[in-house]
């Protein structure tokens, strides 16, 4: 099981549970429709490939989880979306084609780059999709929305509102915000503030580890020293409510 977190006795490091990957993701992780979920961790880490086994594993065509991509090319996602039938549209909402006959447990949202010499070409277009992706997937309610890397949609494209408002307010409308970064420093608060699920890899970057001791309602002494001590591709896992704390394995 799972070692609860709480002020009067807190947990010695060598007592939280590791727990195997598969195990965690089919039998372990316990969503419901408008929880947030935050991802945070180094590049190569491991981010998105956790993130897309936590997707298929609770993306149902009833509860459809919608990828926000921002890079031109990735082959990660081309094949996982291929492995898990999940269908790539250029902008929102999708086709009525697409879900004529058979509802995919979810979307990746990826508009096509024109690789203008003025970057802000492609910036605006991303901009103006993703904003109203999010705006769209808010109002529709019963939905995952997972940023692939929240620190591009708020500093670079300036979706700090729209990313805002789903975690402030999504909860209720059931849209849950997934949102992954390798820069925590410089994401916004509400990252951490409003996620029920908290996934927290090996950092060697001071302000990164700085970061994760300000998450409210765990020790951030413990957080600090088990994060330090996690191999690549392990995570601390927190869940929020209880609170609940434990190692998801390679």
């Amino acid at each position: 099981m799972t070692v609860p977190v709480t002020e009067d006795a807190p947990v010695q490091t060598g007592s939280v549970e590791v727990v195997e990957r598969k195990e965690f993701l089919y039998d372990r992780f316990d969503y419901s429709a408008g929880q947030h979920v935050t991802f945070l961790g180094p590049t190569q880490a491991g981010k998105t490939t956790l993130a897309f086994g936590l997707l298929k594993a609770v993306a149902t065509p009833q509860i459809p989880a919608y990828v926000i991509v921002m890079k031109p090319r990735d082959r990660v996602v081309t094949d996982w979306a291929k492995a898990a039938k999940f269908r790539t549209i250029r902008d929102y909402p999708p086709p009525p084609n697409l879900t004529k006959f058979v509802k995919p447990p979810g979307f990746v949202v990826w508009p096509k780059h024109t690789f203008d010499e003025d970057p802000r070409v492609d910036d605006a277009r991303l901009g103006i999709v993703f904003s109203r992706t999010l705006a769209g997937l808010y109002k529709r309610g019963n939905v995952i929305v997972f940023a692939d890397e929240v620190y591009g949609l708020s500093n670079e494209l300036g979706l700090d509102r729209r990313l805002n408002t789903i975690w402030s307010r999504g909860a209720s409308m059931g849209c849950g915000l997934w949102a992954s970064s390798q820069r925590p420093y410089s994401i916004p608060q509400l990252a951490y503030g409003s996620a029920e699920h908290l996934f927290l890899a090996n950092d060697p970057d001071r302000r990164s580890r700085d970061r994760y001791g300000e998450i409210g309602g765990i020790d951030p002494d413990l957080v600090k020293d088990l994060t330090s001590r996690l191999q690549k591709y392990q995570w601390l896992y927190i869940r929020r409510t209880g609170p609940e704390i434990c190692i998801v394995d390679k």
